[in-house]
């Protein structure tokens, strides 16, 4: 029997994958076989990448006799996630996948939100490893790295943290489109002297289940504080609810 702890390491290794996998929006599909090599938008569905790919390109046809295929994932952090298996083609219209994956709140970007001439498809991983930053060689981008592999099982039972996943995304859009409501939350705790004329901004630098953390600027230089979630967050769309209720209960 393997020591405790490596079991659990392995455990944390694998949600650390299937995070890496959450988060990615491009991915970069290796095609041994065919010489084939080239960068895709890649979508998680339940630690399966799935990709799309011109529909009369020789990706599909490759899929369709179920080449072998590796996948290179980059992470938020420097990681790289490589999964390796089959490649197949997903049955059904690229609507009807792409509409199925939406209500689970998935989404892929595509260009100008077309997906007329795509087909998705989708790997059968039987074989998983992740490169921690300072095991990757990303300029090389070959299956050569070194990087520590994956149980297959401890990977498929593995939840993401959709949080973690989806943070830097996240952040973006509070930054650039809920600034005010930033500053506001950032002012908590400040005299209302200092906080009506001192508060030059606020920037949200980090995002995770338990809170954010913000940098508030005055006239007396800049501070980080952090602002704690009554409930840690479960999945991206409950920070909404969560910053409502932090506003209602600062006034804001």
């Amino acid at each position: 029997m393997k020591p405790l702890a490596h079991q659990e390491h392995m455990i944390e290794m694998a949600q650390r994958a299937r995070t890496v996998l959450a988060g990615g929006r491009t991915a970069l599909l290796t095609l041994p076989r065919e010489q084939a090599r080239g960068w895709m938008g890649v979508i998680d569905d339940g630690g399966e990448p799935m990709l799309l790919a011109n529909s009369d390109g020789p990706v599909v046809q490759a899929a369709r006799k179920g080449r072998r295929s590796w996948v290179d994932v980059p992470g938020h952090f420097g990681e790289r996630l490589i999964l390796a298996g089959p490649l197949r083609l997903v049955p059904g219209t690229t609507d009807q996948i792409l509409r199925r994956l939406a209500d689970l709140g998935r989404t892929v970007d595509t260009i100008d939100g077309m997906i007329d001439g795509l087909s998705v498809l989708a790997v059968s991983v039987d074989d998983v490893m992740l490169c921690y930053p300072s095991d990757c060689r990303p300029k090389k981008w070959s299956t050569s790295a070194v990087g520590r592999r994956i149980d297959l099982t401890a990977y498929a039972l593995a939840e993401p943290d959709l949080i973690s996943a989806y943070a830097p995304e996240l952040i973006a859009h509070l930054n650039s489109r809920h600034a005010d409501q930033m500053r506001h939350l950032a002012s908590v705790g400040l005299p209302a002297e200092v906080a009506t004329t001192d508060l030059a901004g606020a920037h949200v630098s980090g995002l995770d289940r338990r809170g954010l953390d913000l940098w508030r600027v005055t006239t007396q230089g800049a501070e980080q504080v952090r602002v704690v979630f009554e409930q840690p967050l479960t999945e991206p769309r409950s920070l909404g609810q969560e910053l409502r209720r932090l506003l209602t209960q600062s006034g804001g």
